[in-house]
């Protein structure tokens, strides 16, 4: 029996917010480029092989995958992702600014950028006409080197190194909201067989990156993040970006998707909440991020505690917002039997 939810979606997006936990648990918590503590102490640097080499651009994979999936919507609940969104914001500034109440003192972040987008790809035609050489510029503008843009449009280093620059990060967003769209207007049963002729598509290119990219350098995970990520450089990005495409592209394959559903727990991976609500989830887990320095002295006595701090976070963020949510219906419910009552 066919299911009609993409499990192999599942699958990336709890990968990629797992590496993003771990990364934001080690940045927000010591904000080091290098994770430091001996291993004989903890073993916390085990996975930052995982996290550096196979999601240097998780956050960047969360946006692709999240707005291709709100273009393949034909409905979608956009006040309550607009209030998320501008909720994110104040609240990261909570986090990070010195005089958060004063709006002069915020730092560009994950959430200006991302409701500037939101509202971008919500306000763009739908037409395929339109669409399909949007996301073709799209693409080509992720090809460009940064430094050959930076001096023409005169991008501050502050403004850009803050992290999620409009440019070129704004194509992102329309590529894959666009190709999601795309796609929905082509194969309206969501999903399609991978040609024979697309194996090869996929495969060389793919292939031929991993030959001639260059080592960049170990992944920093404290100051260094945002050059190391967000100043473009198009070898790197598209030999990551073309894999997680590509899995993207499976994902979409019925068969594979049959054969996905066949894996003993599959289901319940689907009823995770950061899989159902994946952008509530994303802000509570900021409540949590503080932690990480107030308990240095938990760390110091117990330092195999802080090895499971990013889990921690994972599991109580999905029973919070499980909670959440359950006490919404359950509030809905009693307010439509009142009405039905009253009448």
């Amino acid at each position: 029996m066919k299911s009609n939810r993409v499990h192999g979606f599942d699958i990336l997006r709890i990968a990629t917010v797992m590496a993003i936990l771990y990364f934001h648990v080690w940045q927000y918590t010591f904000y080091q480029d290098v994770i430091s503590i001996p291993p004989e102490v903890s073993n916390y640097h085990n996975l930052t092989g995982w996290v550096g080499d196979m999601f240097k651009y998780g956050g960047l994979f969360i946006v692709a995958l999240s707005y291709f999936l709100i273009g393949l919507k034909k409905h979608s609940n956009h006040s309550l992702r607009i209030f998320v969104l501008l909720a994110g914001i104040w609240s990261l500034q909570i986090i990070t600014s010195d005089e958060p109440m004063n709006p002069s003192s915020w730092d560009w972040d994950v959430y200006s950028y991302l409701i500037i987008t939101y509202l971008l790809v919500l306000a763009l035609p739908k037409a395929k006409w339109i669409r399909a050489p949007l996301a073709i510029i799209s693409a080509l503008i992720l090809c460009i080197p940064f430094d050959l843009y930076e001096s023409v449009l005169k991008i501050q280093p502050s403004v850009q190194f803050s992290g999620w620059g409009l440019m070129p990060w704004t194509f992102l967003a329309i590529l894959f909201h666009s190709v999601g769209v795309l796609w929905r207007q082509s194969f309206p049963d969501l999903f399609s067989a991978i040609r024979k002729w697309e194996w090869p598509l996929w495969i060389i290119p793919i292939v031929i990156l991993f030959i001639v990219t260059p080592d960049y350098g170990p992944f920093p995970a404290g100051p260094g993040f945002e050059s190391y990520v967000f100043k473009i450089k198009p070898l790197m990005f598209w030999k990551h970006f073309l894999v997680f495409t590509f899995l993207m592209r499976l994902s979409l394959d019925g068969r594979v998707n049959t054969l996905l559903a066949k894996i003993k727990g599959m289901d319940l991976l689907g009823k995770i909440e950061w899989n159902k609500h994946l952008g509530v989830s994303y802000f509570m887990h900021l409540a949590f991020l503080p932690l990480g320095q107030h308990w240095m002295d938990v760390w110091a006595s117990y330092p195999i505690l802080f090895d499971w701090f990013w889990l921690f976070i994972f599991v109580s963020v999905h029973f919070i917002v499980m909670a959440m949510f359950y006490g919404r219906e359950m509030i809905d419910l009693r307010v439509r039997k009142a009405f039905t009552l009253r009448r």
